[in-house]
């Protein structure tokens, strides 16, 4: 793994997705064990080296990493889009790299259908708050639950915002009367 080799392949991957062998993620984390391995016996003058090409090797693999992904990103994302991504070099992808683009491909024409179509999601119900009514409570009443699911407790001179099936009730009894908002 020739520290050379890589940074010309780094400055030629900001043009686009350059052709690599299909192991190179897997040769540098190689050369990344093995130095890990030769720092544990090295003396501190190759210590040192050592150390600073493993610094190197990870920034570089880093980068690599970055550049080959952000660029099929926005391959995936002008496809989806129906717009050129001015992005060369995409039969040069690693097998793992052209699944990823598959994957998010497919996941981006989804995302773009459910928002753009305005599709709900399969499987979840939209409730509708019931609406409420304020009401002042003019005499206790015992605990009761509400349509919305929720235990009540109210006492005189209470004043509160409840479903309206439940408001319309209590006022047809008499135990609370309806508050007028004026805005």
């Amino acid at each position: 793994m020739n520290i050379d080799e890589l940074l010309i392949l780094l400055e030629k991957s900001r043009e686009g997705i350059q052709k690599i062998d299909e192991d190179l993620f897997f040769r540098i984390n190689s050369r990344i064990e093995e130095l890990n391995d030769r720092k544990k016996d090295a003396g501190e003058n190759e210590f040192d080296k050592i150390d600073e090409e493993l610094r190197t090797l990870k920034r570089i693999q880093k980068r690599i990493f970055e550049l080959r992904t952000i660029k099929i990103i926005n391959m995936a994302w002008a496809e989806v889009c129906g717009t050129e991504s001015g992005i060369e070099g995409s039969e040069n992808m690693i097998s793992v790299e052209r699944e990823f683009y598959s994957s998010l491909l497919s996941l981006l024409k989804d995302y773009k259908n459910r928002v753009v179509s305005f599709r709900p999601v399969e499987n979840v119900k939209v409730e509708r708050e019931p609406d409420r009514i304020l009401v002042r409570i003019k005499q206790d009443i015992p605990e009761f639950e509400g349509v919305d699911g929720k235990t009540y407790k109210l006492r005189k001179e209470d004043v509160v915002l409840i479903p309206s099936l439940n408001a319309n009730a209590l006022i047809k009894s008499g135990i609370a009367e309806k508050i007028e908002v004026k805005r």
